[in-house]
């Protein structure tokens, strides 16, 4: 690799054991076919495999806000909604301006763990020469990739220190620090039939509320890993969210078969019976699910949620929310949801709370809740 991988001294990545993929590129709007190819050889040379250009596609109208600019991670969404089936990463890049949800200008943009990658040429300089445009458009696109495979940003000397200005660029190194190259390393070792690369994709589908494409990719992942209870609970989660809740079930009782002390599909089972039909039945797995879970104050909160909004049972609510408290936890909700239960006079809940249970790759069933209170 050029840039990633072909630093002096550094270890190259093996070989994927299987189909590679392809990486696609894809102009969003009006952009210069030079600036294209430009990206298409930046992919090249950071990917270590072949590039395909796509035809280019409209900047969707509802993605541009009144100042002019393109919401990025929307366009992320339009890549991964176009991308082919053997896609191994999809770069998009545009000449329009873009920002995100915390800065109102962005130049490259690449959510974690997800295979699209965008970045804009509107704030780059005009450089002289072909070598400085190629240069700046490789550091970008390395930055981005270095997102995809699960790294954040990096004070040491390395591609993948932050970047919101082009002077940033001109400062950055060609080379990641060996914490970035491994994780680099990783990414492009899997296959696009590997089962964590698999499982990266049904995660995508799952976010997009694509959850047909979901369930088909966990149920790919889990016919080549099926002694993984994480994969066996995500595909549950994209079933219940898909309205197939015995299937749901019977994924669930897997993963339970397959590692038996682990927390998620516990968790996964009470959600699924606390919101369906059968709510009485929660109660122990939802209670197995705090026993096993090493992180007590999420467990705590997660348990007090469920009791208090879907099961309606105040005191157990009180317990796990008190026992947050108790070891340390100072989450906002928390706290407001425990003085609530003890003083429900100074607290009024203006619409209904809404369960929210989502799988997050690294992390496993979160459950959160969505729905305003005020004070009186």
């Amino acid at each position: 690799m050029a840039l990633l991988l072909a630093t002096p001294g550094c270890e190259q990545p093996p070989e994927p054991l299987g189909d590679p993929g392809l990486v696609y590129v894809m102009a969003l709007g009006p952009t210069p076919q030079a600036t294209v190819r430009r990206a298409a050889w930046a992919l090249q040379q950071t990917t270590r495999r072949a590039v395909v250009v796509l035809p280019p596609v409209d900047l969707p109208e509802r993605a541009r806000d009144a100042a002019g600019r393109y919401d990025a991670g929307m366009l992320l969404d339009t890549l991964l909604r176009n991308a082919p089936d053997d896609t191994f990463r999809i770069a998009g890049v545009t000449a329009a301006p873009l920002g995100d949800t915390e800065h109102d200008s962005v130049i490259g943009y690449a959510r974690t763990g997800e295979r699209a990658l965008i970045y804009s040429t509107e704030a780059l300089p005009n450089y002289s020469t072909e070598a400085a445009r190629r240069r700046t458009v490789r550091r970008i696109v390395a930055h981005e990739l270095g997102h995809t495979f699960g790294g954040g940003h990096c004070k040491a000397d390395c591609v993948m220190r932050d970047t919101l200005n082009p002077h940033a660029i001109e400062l950055m190194p060609d080379h990641p620090c060996p914490l970035h190259r491994r994780q680099a390393n990783r990414g492009l070792a899997l296959s696009i039939d590997d089962p964590d690369f698999i499982a990266e994709v049904a995660a995508e589908r799952t976010r997009l509320g694509d959850f047909t494409q979901a369930v088909a990719a966990w149920r790919r992942a889990v016919t080549r890993r099926p002694d993984d209870a994480r994969l066996w609970t995500a595909l549950g989660i994209a079933l219940m969210a898909k309205g197939e809740l015995t299937a749901a079930d019977e994924a669930f009782r897997t993963a339970n078969r397959v590692a038996p002390e682990a927390p998620q599909p516990y968790y996964a089972r009470a959600v699924l019976y606390a919101a369906g039909d059968e709510p009485a039945r929660a109660e122990p797995f939802l209670e197995a699910a705090v026993e096993r879970d090493g992180d007590a104050l999420r467990a705590h909160r997660a348990a007090g949620i469920l009791y208090q909004d879907v099961l309606e049972d105040e005191k157990r609510a009180v317990h796990h929310f008190e026992a947050h408290v108790r070891k340390g936890g100072r989450d906002p909700d928390v706290i407001t949801r425990l003085t609530f239960l003890l003083s429900p006079t100074t607290l009024v809940f203006n619409e209904p709370e809404t369960i929210v249970a989502r799988w997050q790759p690294g992390r496993g069933l979160l459950i959160a809740s969505l729905g305003g209170a005020r004070r009186r």
